[in-house]
């Protein structure tokens, strides 16, 4: 009997306005070896690889001979990136959804949301960011709860937070890809998504996706972390068959799209 269960650990990093229920998806789909940390509270004026370093100690598990699959979500994406260099132990991958390598992707509503961010009390924050996630919700297509989950992240967000973010993501100076500190990593996007422009640099382009494809595309977002991960875990590959097998395919697809982690494929 199949099952679709990690050969290891993986954690995903959240997007800018959210925390870790925006992997509901993908936590339904791999259970409880998915971690989905919400986000620290930043020092003023830290940049993002020094917030990466800081994280990567709380999250490192030395020793711990699992593999890792470390990514994240749009800002979690870079995040992560820096990350990467210094977590323990070494990711054996690092897997982006929504997200860029490049420092100049970022299209003008996240640069305009900078700036007017930069002008609004820390004592109104969140509420500016409820209606923009809301705003984000409708533009991207969520559904009823998809947008009420946005507001919710949005409005328990730390303003510290909020504040920080725009700048500290603007200034992020990329990564190269032919950095040799950096593991095998993989991106995955939206054709349309009107957040990041970095269709173009992605492994996997999902088809009329826009940023928030791994709500409004499980499926897709949950294939792509299951088969990079398991691309690069020594000895397991013949033990799970491709998820796109004529004959799996509609037993996985149950799972991908939000059945619990543990339901038979065969």
């Amino acid at each position: 009997m199949q099952e679709l269960t990690l050969p290891g650990r993986m954690i995903l990093l959240p997007g800018y306005g959210c925390d870790g229920r925006v992997f509901g998806p993908q936590r339904r789909a791999f259970g409880d070896r998915l971690e989905t940390p919400d986000w620290l509270k930043p020092e003023a004026g830290e940049s993002i690889g020094h917030y990466a370093e800081r994280w990567a100690q709380l999250l490192s598990k030395p020793g711990d001979d699992r593999p890792l699959a470390l990514g994240g979500l749009s800002l979690g994406g870079v995040v992560a990136q820096e990350m990467a260099r210094v977590i323990e132990p070494t990711p054996s991958v690092v897997l982006l959804i929504a997200s860029t390598q490049k420092p100049d992707r970022w299209r003008l509503p996240v640069q305009l949301g900078e700036l007017f961010g930069r002008f609004v009390p820390a004592a109104s924050a969140n509420k500016v960011a409820s209606l923009m996630s809301l705003g984000y919700a409708m533009r991207d297509g969520l559904d009823d709860d998809g947008k009420k989950l946005a507001r919710a992240m949005a409005k328990d967000m730390d303003p510290a937070f909020i504040k920080w973010a725009g700048r500290a993501a603007l200034d992020w100076p990329g990564v190269k890809p032919t950095d040799r500190a950096m593991p095998p990593t993989y991106h995955i996007h939206g054709q349309h998504d009107w957040v990041i422009d970095a269709a173009d640099q992605a492994d996997e382009v999902i088809e009329l996706g826009r940023h928030t494809i791994n709500l409004t595309h499980p499926s897709s977002v949950n294939r792509f972390l299951f088969e990079h991960f398991m691309k690069h875990v020594p000895g397991v590959q013949d033990e799970y068959p491709d998820i796109e097998n004529p004959r799996l395919t509609a037993q996985r697809r149950l799972v991908l799209e939000g059945a619990p982690a543990g339901t038979p494929m065969v």
